[in-house]
């Protein structure tokens, strides 16, 4: 009897080890929801989604990142060691979070939830708010606008220490040249939009909605509307990008 015991005990044991490997959370580029859109020495960008009623692996986010939403989305936040919370994010809405967590998302409803999710390489200091509400316990500091194409048909949205992150539209068929020649940056392309890329010397970068391409320092860009509706993005420069002189 004793010892048909212990063998219960020992099968048990082992079952409960085998099946902890299961709970345990899994890198970023391991969660089958995230895939790679583009990878470099400042950034990594993922897009994002899962379908109604699903639910992503539990997973780490070791780095501060920057989360772009394509459609409205309506999900739960599982956060390990916190209560789950519910979240409702608008369209194209930008959050920033530092990272070092990990969680797991849950949609309870119908609606599908996608972004992209940029994940910053440098350590980015404290973020501010600009000119839309991302950092909740920090004020609006809204900027004048200034002559550049760029700042014209965009909007400050906030920054850090490393980078700042614009957001805007350009209507249909309408270009917009030469825009901020000098720092790198990464363009990240709202849902239903099309955007495109013309950087001279290389091929025209034709995206689409939940796609993103990077435009390398010293570099004058301009930025193409080719669809029948206003193509909506974000813009995220890297301030010490700057080519050496």
């Amino acid at each position: 009897m004793k010892s048909i015991f212990l063998s219960a005990l020992l099968l048990i044991t082992f079952s409960l080890q085998a099946q902890a490997p299961a709970t345990a959370p899994v890198a970023l580029k391991d969660e089958p929801h995230h895939t790679l859109l583009f990878e470099n020495e400042y950034v990594r960008a993922w897009g994002f989604g899962i379908h109604g009623h699903d639910a992503t692996l539990l997973h780490s986010h070791d780095l501060p990142y920057i989360g772009l939403a394509l459609g409205a989305a309506d999900f739960v936040n599982a956060v390990t060691g916190k209560p789950e919370a519910h979240v409702a994010l608008a369209d194209g809405q930008v959050n920033y979070s530092k990272g070092g967590f990990t969680h797991l998302v849950r949609t309870e409803s119908d609606t599908p939830f996608r972004n992209i999710t940029i994940e910053l390489l440098k350590p980015q200091g404290t973020p501010q708010n600009r000119c839309v509400k991302v950092v909740a316990d920090g004020a609006l500091n809204c900027p004048q606008l200034s002559a550049t194409p760029l700042d014209l048909a965009t909007t400050q949205v906030f920054e850090t220490d490393e980078v700042l992150v614009r957001a805007g539209a350009i209507s249909f068929q309408m270009r917009m040249a030469g825009a901020d020649a000098k720092p790198a940056r990464l363009v990240g392309v709202l849902d239903q939009s099309d955007l495109n890329v013309e950087v001279p010397g290389q091929p025209v970068k034709k995206l689409h909605g939940g796609e993103a391409a990077w435009i390398p320092a010293g570099s004058v860009t301009s930025l193409v509307n080719p669809g029948v509706a206003d193509a909506r993005f974000i813009v995220v420069t890297f301030k010490d990008s700057v080519p050496k002189q």
